[in-house]
C-alpha cells in the first residue's frame, strides 16, 4: 500500500485538475476525471483505516515493551542518548516505532521520533537506580495531548482537540433546506441542500530549547517533569496563538480572527472603549446566524478584561460589565489570554484589542503522528548546553465560521 502522503498529494492534484475543467465542454472526460478522484479518495480512506490499525498495534507493542523492560519510557534518557548519537534499551525500541510511524505517514523525519503510542500511553519516570533510568513506578501519565489540552485556554472554552490523526481530515457542514406553504395541488419547488467543506492538513511546527548537560544527566522525576512542562508550554503557546490569530500564510494555520465568514461587531471608526451593549451585540451576531449552540464563551486579553472590571453596565448603574463571578460574562463563560493580540489598528486607532465570542466546539485543533526530536550537542557546546529542536504536526480549523463573531477594535 502506498504512503498516505503520496496518496494525499495525488488526490489534491486530481481535485485541482477537476476544478480547472469545463464540465460542459467534454462531459465524458470530466466524468472520467471525477472517477479518478473518487478512486484516490477510496484509496486514502483505506490507507487511513490501515494506519489507525497500525497505531493501535504500535501502542500495544509499546505497552509490551515497557512491561518486558519493567520500567517506563524516559524522556531525559532519550534526549541524553540522542545527544550521544545512539539510543539504547527501551528508548531505542521506541525510536524504531517512531521511525516506522513517520515512514507510514510520509512525514519527514529529522531526528529521533517519539511515536504517538508513547505520547499516548507512557507514564512519568521515577528513577530509583543508576543513570540508565533504572526501574520505575507509575507516578503520573504522560499522555502528551491530554497534558497539552490543560494548557490551552481555548480548550477550557470547549475547543475540539483531535489527536492521533492520519491523512487529511475533512470537516463538512450542511446548509439549511427551505420550506413553504402551498395551495392544495400546487407544485413544490425543489430545495437543494448545499454543503461547505474544510480540510485539516498537517502543518509542521517547531519548538527550540536548550538544557545543560548536567541537567540531562539527572534521573529525577522532577527533572523529567520539568523538561516535559517546558516543551508542553511552548507547544501550547504556539497552537493557541495560531488558533486565535493565525495568518493562514507562511505555513501558519488560519486562526479565528482571520477566518472568512465570522461575524463582526465594530466599536467605531478609530476603535472605542468596550461597552455592555457591544458585549451583547457580539452574542447577537452569532445568534443571528443560528450559531448559538454548543460550548459558548468569550475570549479576550488582560487589557480588555481589566477594562470590563472598571466599566459600568450603564451610567449610574452600580454594576460593572465583568462583576462578581469573573468566569461568566453575559451568561456565558469568559476567559482571557495575553496571546490574544493588543496591537491591532483601525483608522487612527492603535494598540487595539479583540474580543471573540462563539461556539468553541467548532474550533478544531489536530495533532498528527508523534514528536520528532533533533538533539544538537554541538551548537552550544561552549556553554555545555544541548540544543533540542522538537518537530510536531498540527493544524487549526474553524469548522463553522457562523459559530463565531469578533470585535477587533477595542481601545482598552
Amino acid at each position: 500500500m502506498r504512503k498516505i502522503a503520496e496518496i494525499r498529494k495525488d488526490l489534491k492534484a486530481q481535485i485541482d485538475k477537476v476544478n480547472a475543467m469545463d464540465r460542459n465542454a467534454d462531459a465524458a472526460a470530466y466524468a472520467a476525471e471525477i472517477e479518478k478522484a473518487a478512486a484516490l479518495t477510496k484509496e486514502l480512506e483505506q490507507a487511513n483505516t490501515v494506519e489507525e490499525a497500525n497505531q493501535r498495534l504500535a501502542e500495544k507493542n509499546f505497552q509490551e515493551m515497557e512491561k518486558d523492560a519493567k520500567r517506563e519510557f524516559s524522556l531525559i534518557k532519550f534526549i541524553r542518548e540522542a545527544a550521544a548519537g545512539k539510543l539504547t534499551g527501551l528508548e531505542a525500541e521506541v525510536a524504531e516505532l517512531g521511525a516506522e510511524e513517520y515512514r507510514r505517514l510520509g512525514l519527514a523525519q529529522r531526528g529521533f521520533v517519539i511515536p504517538t503510542a508513547a505520547l499516548r500511553a507512557s507514564s512519568g519516570q521515577n528513577a530509583t537506580t543508576n543513570a540508565d533510568g533504572g526501574y520505575a513506578k507509575v507516578t503520573m501519565p504522560l499522555r502528551y495531548v491530554d497534558s497539552l489540552k490543560e494548557r490551552l485556554v481555548i480548550s477550557s472554552l470547549g475547543a475540539t482537540i483531535l489527536g492521533d490523526l492520519v491523512g487529511t481530515v475533512p470537516l463538512v457542514s450542511a446548509g439549511k433546506l427551505t420550506a413553504s406553504w402551498l395551495a392544495e395541488g400546487a407544485q413544490a419547488t425543489t430545495s437543494k441542500a448545499t454543503f461547505a467543506s474544510a480540510t485539516m492538513t498537517p502543518h509542521r511546527n517547531t519548538v527550540f530549547a536548550a538544557f545543560s548537560k548536567d541537567l540531562l544527566r539527572q534521573t529525577s522525576l522532577d527533572v523529567e517533569n520539568m523538561l516535559r512542562e517546558r516543551i508542553l508550554d511552548a507547544h501550547a503557546e504556539l497552537l493557541e496563538t495560531a488558533a486565535i490569530a493565525g495568518t493562514g500564510s507562511n505555513n501558519q494555520p488560519t486562526g479565528i480572527l482571520n477566518t472568512t465568514g465570522i461575524g463582526s461587531v465594530a466599536m467605531g471608526t478609530n476603535g472605542g472603549a468596550i461597552t455592555w451593549a457591544k458585549v451583547v451585540d457580539l452574542e447577537t451576531a452569532v445568534r443571528a446566524k443560528n450559531g448559538l449552540r454548543g460550548s459558548l464563551g468569550y475570549l479576550t486579553n488582560a487589557k480588555v478584561w481589566g477594562a470590563m472590571k472598571q466599566t459600568q453596565v450603564a451610567n449610574g448603574f452600580p454594576r460593572f460589565i465583568l462583576d462578581g463571578d469573573y468566569s461568566m460574562l453575559n451568561g456565558h463563560r469568559v476567559e482571557w489570554s495575553n496571546l490574544v493580540p493588543s496591537n491591532l489598528t483601525k483608522g487612527t486607532g492603535t494598540g487595539l484589542s479583540p474580543m471573540i465570542f462563539g461556539n468553541w466546539e467548532d474550533l478544531y485543533i489536530g495533532q498528527w503522528g508523534g514528536m520528532d526530536i533533533v538533539v544538537d550537542p554541538f551548537t552550544l557546546a561552549e556553554f555545555a548546553d544541548v540544543r533540542i529542536v522538537l518537530n510536531a504536526w498540527n493544524d487549526v480549523k474553524v469548522a463553522v465560521p457562523n459559530s463565531f463573531a469578533a470585535i477587533v477594535d477595542i481601545n482598552a
